[in-house]
């Protein structure tokens, strides 16, 4: 599964959030760096998620997401990134 993200970028460097998951979020000096973090958070959020019980929400479609009016300030300005979700089922 790949989840839509929103990447902004400032002097700071990047940040990557989630409309499918608000309030996980991740960072990074680079672009690069950014995304290959937001993967681990989205990875350790989903996996909270899934031992409190809670749903894991199917990924919304860029056209849902661009189409809704609610998520119309959190976008302006930012790249629009699939995200894969990798979760950590162990090895042998």
């Amino acid at each position: 599964m790949r989840y839509v993200s929103f990447i902004h970028h400032d002097d700071a460097g990047y940040g990557v959030s989630f409309p499918d998951f608000p309030g996980c979020v991740a960072v990074g000096e680079t672009l690069e760096a950014a995304v290959r973090h937001a993967c681990e958070a989205l990875a350790v959020h989903v996996e909270g998620l899934s031992e409190d019980g809670d749903a894991i929400p199917p990924p919304s479609s860029i056209d849902a997401i661009k189409g809704d009016t609610d998520l119309v300030d959190w976008c302006r300005g930012a790249d629009i990134v699939l995200i894969p979700l990798r979760l950590d089922r162990g090895s042998s």
